[in-house]
């Protein structure tokens, strides 16, 4: 799981920081799997300005407003009032023009001295995921079959899928898991569960490797109708 989870949090890039503003373009960040030991906040840096974020791995940071154009995010421990100042080997990452609005998730990186942390920015403006749909990432070595109220899903190891809203409008519903322990073993169980449904909300879902038998499963609800701006340092 630890191989999974290095290669898809893995980037390489060089800051080039943009200062332009760009209405309702946004990001929130994620630690899902935040040791226990880790920062609980650090400071996005958008090329001009600090937004302070909370990493409690238990819910997504406040909504941060970004700056327009390719640009890249930092994120530092402190706050940096200018570019110059930025520390170098600090985690950064790429954000393209054409993103509009994503989800930064951190994965822990010990052997940064900056911040030990790793960023993968995940695209979900526009269509790419929709209020009422689930976006799943599968971060273990086994396949998942599941059925959310009356929608099957099926998340391979290792890769994500956008799950069907369960439900045509906000409600309670059954959520049902299993897993394949390798290629020539049935599914077996893993959890059942009654869930929450909110037909406004995206929502982002984790397979992780507990360190037990069984896998561990839950998800994040990106609720934004009463959610304000994160004001910046």
């Amino acid at each position: 799981m630890k191989l999974l989870l290095i290669a898809f949090l893995a980037c390489s890039c060089i800051p080039a920081f943009s200062q332009q503003t760009q209405k309702g373009r946004t990001c929130r960040v994620i630690f899902p799997q935040r040791p226990a030991d880790a920062p609980v906040e650090a400071h996005l840096f958008d090329g001009s300005i600090s937004h302070k974020v909370q990493l409690t791995g238990m819910n997504f940071s406040e909504v941060v407003k970004l700056p327009a154009g390719d640009l890249v995010l930092g994120l530092t421990p402190n706050p940096v009032l200018n570019p110059e100042d930025f520390p170098a080997g600090a985690p950064i990452v790429k954000i393209p023009e054409a993103i509009t609005d994503c989800y930064v998730i951190l994965g822990s990186d010990p052997a940064n001295k900056i911040l030990p942390v790793r960023m993968l920015p995940v695209d979900v403006g526009g269509d790419k995921l929709k209020p009422g749909q689930t976006l799943w990432i599968n971060l273990t070595q086994y396949h998942i079959k599941g059925m959310l109220g009356d929608e099957p899903l099926l998340v391979p190891a290792g890769k994500r899928v956008i799950g069907k809203a369960p439900l045509a409008s906000s409600g309670y519903y059954k959520a049902a898991f299993l897993y394949q322990p390798d290629a020539q073993t049935a599914f077996l169980p893993v959890m059942k569960k009654t869930w929450w449904y909110d037909s406004t909300s995206k929502n982002l879902g984790f397979i992780i490797d507990s360190g037990g038998r069984l896998p561990r499963i839950f998800t994040f609800r990106d609720h934004r109708a009463d959610e304000k701006l994160e004001n910046p340092e």
